[in-house]
């Protein structure tokens, strides 16, 4: 750069290699979607942080995004046989989606139109023949018509046909099932913008779901899904992952208003280290020296452990994973989908996660952790398990079915939301100052939020 140009805001970077140099390094070819670079200033102004405690912002959410936006309600396998159905609940919406005698898939109000009771509780999955009103039997097909009124004689002014549950728009994209309560939402396929295109090289519909973690978190919904958006909280709160954790230097991605993404890279020391690390050291802090790996000449960290988790993995799950690259084995790749879907197409790193708003409370919300692990060829993927539920008096770590490792890193997480919403509360400064790079996501998710909330629909 000559000494009259001056860097343009969003430019700057961390000094050192980049997410994308690192993987174009490894030794084996990446799928062309990881090191896809998309990133666009979108302004610095400071985001409000009335959205995070306002009860009025919250309703407006309720009646003008979570009714208009497309949702993951569930997986495939959370609903395999006819006749199954999920309730998908958020905020005081409740949807019921059942699986028809054909397979295809049917989404309705949970609501009856007699007098507005559920058909079925709220998280509520089941097999059933009809759908039964539990208040005054009611009865509809498990397509949404009206079967029977029970004393018929006392609703001559209901007209069967007429009267049926209110239908919601329901699509599925690998392996997971979407409603949307729109009128006439635009197709799931353009909502999801570069999600079908990037992962033809990850078929989501090719795994399944091992786990599912149901937490209530002690903030509001918008504030603790920001927290995953970015890996710049690395440093201050999970410190012992800097010696294999490329935190300042990973890859931000903005592809739409709908979808951006980290690619943040494991076996490659922080920039905020001082001095080099040896591959050596890199490995061991891995994890190496305790499961016996040693390095040969000009082999790197990354390409051993990426290769250990090929062995170990594709054994437990019984599959070949040679094919797979070092970055798609071990690096932390995460999408997001506005509102509240996140999906990462790594294999040791397979999580979904979903934040929900707690009813009416601005202050708490639901985040569901999952995990999913590739199905076999030829194998049909298990009933999905149903969700662990972990109070806000309850930690991670409390889960024995979850690794305690990633336990460990959520609990951290969650650690700083309670203290984060008493400091936003207590703040005179009305908004928080984000980044131009590390924190764009965060920026990108609170704009699509604001222009459905400036909508007059």
């Amino acid at each position: 750069m000559g000494k009259h140009e001056t860097i343009q805001p969003g430019d700057a970077r961390c000094p050192g290699p980049s997410t994308r140099d690192i993987i174009l390094d490894d030794p084996t070819p990446t799928p062309p979607a990881i090191t896809d670079e998309r990133y666009e200033f979108l302004g610095d102004s400071d985001v409000s942080y009335a959205a995070y405690l306002d009860p009025a912002y919250h309703k407006a959410e309720v009646e003008k995004m979570w009714n208009r936006t497309w949702q993951m309600a569930c997986r495939e396998e959370h609903i395999p046989d006819a006749g199954d159905t999920f309730v998908y609940d958020v905020a005081d919406h409740s949807i019921l989606i059942a699986r028809q005698r054909d397979m295809s898939l049917k989404a309705f109000i949970n609501s009856c139109p007699h007098r507005g009771m559920q058909l079925l509780a709220n998280g509520a999955r089941e097999n059933v023949k009809t759908f039964v009103c539990p208040f005054h039997g009611f009865s509809f097909k498990p397509s949404g018509e009206l079967m029977k009124i029970p004393c018929q004689w006392d609703f001559p002014h209901v007209d069967k046909a007429q009267y049926g549950l209110d239908v919601v728009h329901v699509e599925s994209w690998g392996g997971f099932i979407f409603i949307n309560m729109d009128e006439n939402p635009e197709p799931l396929l353009d909502y999801l913008e570069v999600l079908p295109e990037h992962f033809k090289a990850w078929p989501t519909e090719e795994r399944h779901l091992t786990l599912h973690i149901e937490k209530i978190l002690p903030a509001n919904w918008k504030l603790a899904m920001e927290a995953f958006l970015e890996a710049y909280h690395v440093l201050a709160t999970h410190p012992e992952g800097l010696p294999t954790a490329g935190d300042a230097n990973a890859q931000y991605d903005v592809f739409g208003e709908n979808v951006s993404r980290f690619v943040h890279t494991i076996g490659f020391p922080s920039p905020h280290l001082k001095g080099k690390r040896s591959e050596a050291a890199i490995l061991k802090a891995l994890g190496g020296d305790d499961v016996g790996l040693t390095l040969e000449e000009g082999q790197t960290a990354r390409e051993v452990w990426a290769q250990h988790l090929k062995d170990t993995l594709g054994q437990q799950m019984g599959m070949d994973l040679s094919g797979k690259s070092i970055s798609e084995m071990m690096d932390s790749i995460e999408y997001y989908c506005f509102p509240n879907f996140f999906v990462f197409p790594g294999v040791s790193l397979p999580m979904v996660y979903r934040f929900r708003p707690n009813g009416d409370d601005v202050d708490s919300c639901i985040f569901d952790l999952m995990l999913l692990s590739l199905t076999p060829e030829g194998d049909t993927a298990p009933t999905a398990p149903d969700p662990i539920k972990v109070g806000l008096d309850k930690k991670f770590v409390d889960v024995p079915e979850l690794n305690p490792w990633l336990a460990y890193i959520y609990d951290q997480d969650v650690d700083n939301l309670l203290q984060q919403t008493r400091g936003i509360k207590a703040s005179r400064k009305k908004g928080q100052t984000l980044g131009n790079y590390q924190e764009v996501r965060i920026r990108r998710m609170r704009m699509t939020l604001d222009n459905y909330l400036k909508s007059d629909s």
